[in-house]
């Protein structure tokens, strides 16, 4: 179901300007409305050449000077970065050129063209065209730099018709052609489509979010200057009347005004994030070409009109026209359904992964170096594959659109919130440095308690949150890799929860991988080894059976923790491959033991099983040829597994029943700490519980301490299961047991994970015991 597009394009943030040059800016604007106040009345009332250039230099004096300052400032600044910086030193070049127009026009008489003012302000383009095409940009492939060309050609072209039909045609149309005239004619509007071309290819590429505004501004005074030039150059090639040449000083004047007032935004700018709309301003600047197009056709019935050809051929400039105009309103509809389908999940209606990365990097583009003001939450749902797997793609698909809902609800009116794919979403927090993002982590975690009603079900949606901050000197990647470390860092620390991310998360990443790599090596040079944890009948302490624990002897760490191996192992998918070798070692040791021991060995070899495990389909197949290559009864093997790896059902509950279906006998491990843990006992062919440790400390205590392994015991007794007591520590907990009706227990009370050759030495006394040892004096 596509929802409304709901994620927002627009940080209302309060940015660190410059108080200075925010003053300054005003007053620029001031001082511009008093010239344009005198200038403007003058130009109206037709008032003469020399008093309209007595207010025009002044101003224009003032205005080249001040952005030649801004300019040079700008381009010093070290909160800009490098390649800004040297881009502005160009653009200072071009500001200084300008502002000693007016001195040299002063020291050196003005002649005919080409004077040295003109010289001055045509070798000031080509400065200002490197400086633009030099401030820094995202990421494009080649075509896209194509397209941008192109684009910014038509814009080009468009406005070179105009100045070709005004200006540029009459003059070489004239009977008599003067050369200088021709390159008065030439020069300026060839110029001014030079910088034109420039400032359009920056606009249209996106730049850094603190540069945008100012190149408007720069757009904006070339746009006025190009109008000045066709205006004059206008004038001079129909020989116009003397009094009709004032009104391109206006224009002028503006568009030096425009061109200081863009370096003092720049400055002023500097200190502060920009307010980031990547999406909305570049798809304002995409539709210039159209525009230009529509200038084109305007321009084609504007020539008809005043060459008197309207009836001629009028009709077909008309048509075209308005077929031009349709074409375009589709295009723009196109391009319109294209950019939602480019930047939306149509099925949570949610920011796509691709916007989500665009705006992160504009976000990031527009932050403060070393202020940390901009953050990153990763969300992954916990366990959302089983609801695929049990209820459906379609309730997975509907649950993920309630979550997206609740998304919605727990951020800012400012903030991103994008679905990266899968079950895996993110949120964008300009303008908030990560020590900030717990109380967003914590609104989430609330949120998604409440069940979600789906599909006649109702479900508990959990998830683990990464959180972590950046600033402008950070890349989208970076960013997003520390919220996923620290995502996975919430993971290991037992789900439905969030962690923010810190430099040791690297070391722990780092360790973890390299873990990781090693694991497929220790598995074929045997540097995995089982050890054996005896289980015992109450009361006695006699050997029932033996419970498999891998180990890890690393060749320059030494043992490593099955705690810090076995994730590692689940998630690059190397569970099933050392599972698969720890099955059959524990059943050729079970099967060495019955052939020297008799009835006298364990009666049943425990394996642990892995969600990872349950969730191949090959798994089954693994199980049964292992039983035939050993030899060991099914019987005698007995599989551990967890409440949660088979909670949801699906295809992990399957495995288990055709494990089962092969007479494996199966135990539900820690039993009482998972999800649901009754009705699984009516769903999954259970032979064994396992009582998790956490129950067992509290049976020598009060009785309501001593509830919950009381009523495990009954209900193991009801439903005709056996039951472990797991991890008893002492010899009172281990006779409370024994009343309370559990026939079997295993912890370090009895006997630590041992070796082989320990284990036989245990089943050799119990053999001169007669079945009764006391194993507590061995268990160190």
């Amino acid at each position: 179901m596509l929802r409304r597009r709901v994620f927002v394009t627009q940080q209302k943030s309060q940015p660190l300007i410059s108080k200075g040059w925010q003053w300054a800016a005003v007053a620029l604007g001031g001082i511009y409305l008093l010239f344009m106040g005198v200038l403007l009345p003058l130009t109206v009332n037709g008032g003469s050449l020399r008093q309209v250039i007595n207010v025009f230099v002044p101003g224009l004096a003032l205005f080249t000077l001040v952005g030649a300052i801004a300019a040079i400032r700008a381009s010093l600044h070290s909160q800009l970065g490098r390649r800004t910086r040297h881009a502005w030193r160009w653009m200072a070049a071009a500001n200084v050129l300008l502002a000693l127009m007016i001195p040299s026009s002063v020291v050196i008489p003005v002649s005919s063209f080409p004077s040295v003012p003109d010289a001055l302000r045509l070798a000031s383009v080509p400065l200002l065209v490197v400086g633009i095409l030099l401030l820094p940009r995202s990421g494009e492939s080649r075509s896209r730099r194509w397209t941008f060309a192109l684009d910014a050609a038509v814009v080009v072209v468009a406005a070179a018709i105009p100045l070709w039909y005004f200006q540029l045609g009459p003059t070489l149309a004239a009977e008599v052609v003067d050369p200088r005239r021709v390159a008065a004619a030439a020069a300026y509007p060839i110029f001014d489509l030079l910088a034109l071309f420039a400032v359009v290819v920056a606009l249209l590429r996106g730049v850094d979010p603190r540069v945008r505004r100012p190149m408007w501004l720069a757009a904006a005074a070339i746009v006025h200057s190009t109008i000045g030039d066709t205006y004059l150059g206008y004038l001079n090639s129909h020989s116009a009347d003397q009094s009709w040449f004032s009104w391109q000083f206006p224009f002028w004047l503006t568009a030096h005004f425009l061109l200081a007032l863009s370096a003092t935004e720049q400055c002023r700018r500097i200190h502060g994030p920009a307010r980031v709309r990547p999406s909305q301003a570049l798809r304002k600047v995409s539709r210039l070409p159209y525009l230009a197009v529509v200038l084109g056709f305007g321009m084609l019935l504007t020539v008809a009109v005043n060459e008197g050809s309207l009836y001629s051929w009028g009709g077909v400039a008309v048509g075209a026209s308005v077929l031009v105009v349709l074409v375009l309103a589709r295009q723009l509809l196109a391009q319109h359904d294209n950019h939602t389908l480019a930047t939306t999940d149509s099925l949570t209606g949610l920011a796509n992964r691709a916007f989500a990365m665009d705006r992160t990097a504009q976000t990031l583009a527009g932050a403060t170096t070393g202020q940390g003001n901009v953050a990153m939450a990763l969300i992954d749902l916990d366990d959302f594959k089983a609801v695929n797997d049990r209820l459906g793609h379609a309730v997975g698909d509907a649950l993920l659109v309630a979550v997206a809902d609740r998304l919605r609800a727990c951020v800012r009116p400012g903030d991103t919130v994008a679905r990266l794919g899968g079950d895996e979403f993110a949120v964008l927090l300009p303008d908030l440095a990560a020590e900030h993002t717990g109380n967003l982590a914590e609104r989430i975690i609330s949120a998604l308690k409440t069940p979600v009603r789906v599909g006649g079900h109702e479900l508990i949606v959990q998830a683990s949150i990464g959180l972590a901050g950046g600033d402008g000197a950070m890349s989208t990647s970076e960013l997003l890799r520390r919220a996923d470390v620290a995502m996975y860092a919430a993971k290991e620390q037992g789900k439905n929860r969030w962690a923010r991310y810190a430099d040791d998360m690297d070391v722990r990443a780092n360790e973890h991988a390299r873990l990781g790599s090693e694991l497929r090596q220790a598995l074929k040079e045997n540097q995995f080894f089982l050890l054996y944890q005896p289980v015992v009948a109450l009361p006695g302490g006699g050997v029932s059976g033996v419970e498999a624990l891998i180990r890890w002897r690393h060749p320059e760490r030494g043992l490593v923790s099955p705690a810090e191996f076995i994730p590692i192992s689940e998630r690059n998918g190397m569970i099933t491959e050392i599972g698969a070798w720890a099955l059959r070692e524990a059943c050729s040791q079970m099967v060495a033991w019955q052939r020297e021991y008799g009835p006298t060995a364990p009666g049943k070899m425990s394996v642990n099983v892995s969600a990872r495990q349950l969730h191949e389909s090959a798994f089954v197949t693994t199980v049964a040829d292992v039983l035939r290559e050993t030899g060991l009864d099914p019987a005698d093997l007995l599989l551990e597994i967890t409440e949660t790896a088979v909670f949801d059902g699906g295809a992990a509950l399957e495995t288990v029943r055709a494990i089962h279906a092969l007479g494996v006998s199966i135990a539900l491990d820690d039993f009482g700490t998972g999800h649901s843990s009754l009705s699984l006992l009516r769903t999954c062919p259970v032979d064994v519980l396992k009582v998790d440790k956490s129950f067992i400390d509290g049976v020598t205590g009060t009785a309501e301490q001593s509830a919950i392994a009381t009523a495990m015991a009954q209900i193991a007794q009801v439903m005709r299961l056996n039951v472990v007591a797991e991890g008893v520590e002492t010899e009172a907990q281990a006779e409370r047991l024994h009343q309370l009706g559990y026939p079997l227990a295993q912890g370090f009370h009895f006997a630590r994970p041992l070796p082989p050759q320990d284990v036989e030495n245990l089943l050799i006394i119990q053999v001169d015991n007669r079945g009764r040892p006391e194993l507590t004096a061995r268990a160190s």
